[in-house]
């Protein structure tokens, strides 16, 4: 059974930080599955030539660039350096999605695609329109918000900065570094990063891995048994257990608003 980290809401996951055995299982699983899924994507099925200006190229090299964005950010965090992993994020569904637009093969992709090759920049919304005329407008606005949250990670929003920080004595600012300062030289890179940050970090990570896996084979590369196997064949034997229970669930519990058939146990 998987990690509890896998699916976790981030906001969850900032309130309840002090999970670390979640999380140590994840990174081990992560780590195993997205090394499977490399060798998937880097395998002979996917072999294209300099001059090959296919779509089936574009959508694979976007694939490749994503999966190395993925290893990266679990790298990073492993090492508690979140602002690298936070700057990543955005980079990874914006190579997936234009590769699913380009995969879509209309004729607007088409022309962008040609754009693409000729190094030319093809900008996020022309995936928002295909969406808003193929699916929804709900559908684009949905994933206008999810861009624009990453995309406080890229362009350093306050929130995002402030990450880094926490709180010392009469409300000042204490970089999470500074550890560095004051510590001895075997304790150098110490650094007081909070378990908040790293907690829900980690938390949009296993949800960008979830999402990428998904479209691997919605988009050709993998064959969906492929991805089935590489998430079998990399997730532990036994699930390891919460130590706190969520507060919200404690919550429901206090206030009365569980289940009727959960209250009257």
């Amino acid at each position: 059974m998987p990690s509890q980290v896998w699916g976790r809401d981030p906001q969850e996951a900032f309130e309840e930080p002090y999970e670390y055995e979640l999380q140590d299982q994840f990174v081990r699983e992560a780590g195993t599955l997205l090394r499977r899924l490399y060798a998937l994507l880097n395998s002979d099925r996917h072999r294209y030539s300099l001059q090959d200006e296919s779509r089936e190229k574009a959508v694979w090299l976007l694939a490749m660039d994503a999966l190395d964005s993925l290893r990266s950010c679990l790298t990073a965090l492993s090492r508690k350096e979140h602002r690298v992993a936070g700057k990543l994020f955005r980079d990874i569904m914006e190579s997936m999605d234009l590769a699913a637009f380009f995969y879509s093969d209309t004729g607007k992709s088409k022309a962008c695609l040609k754009r693409w090759y000729a190094d030319k920049i093809v900008p996020h919304r022309e995936y928002r329109d295909y969406v808003k005329q193929t699916d929804s407008p709900q559908e684009a606005e949905r994933i206008a918000a999810h861009y624009a949250s990453l995309s406080r990670f890229t362009h350093r929003s306050y929130r995002a900065i402030l990450d880094g920080y926490s709180r010392g004595g009469e409300d000042r600012l204490v970089h999470d570094g500074t550890g560095e300062l004051y510590g001895s030289m075997e304790g150098a890179g110490t650094f007081l990063v909070l378990p908040q940050t790293l907690s829900s970090y980690y938390a949009v990570l296993a949800n960008l891995v979830l999402e990428f896996s998904a479209e691997l084979s919605a988009l050709g590369l993998v064959a969906s048994d492929e991805v089935r196997d590489a998430f079998a064949k990399s997730f532990e034997a036994e699930t390891v257990p919460r130590r706190f229970f969520p507060r919200r669930w404690l919550a429901e519990r206090l206030h009365g608003s569980a289940p009727q058939e959960e209250r009257e146990k």
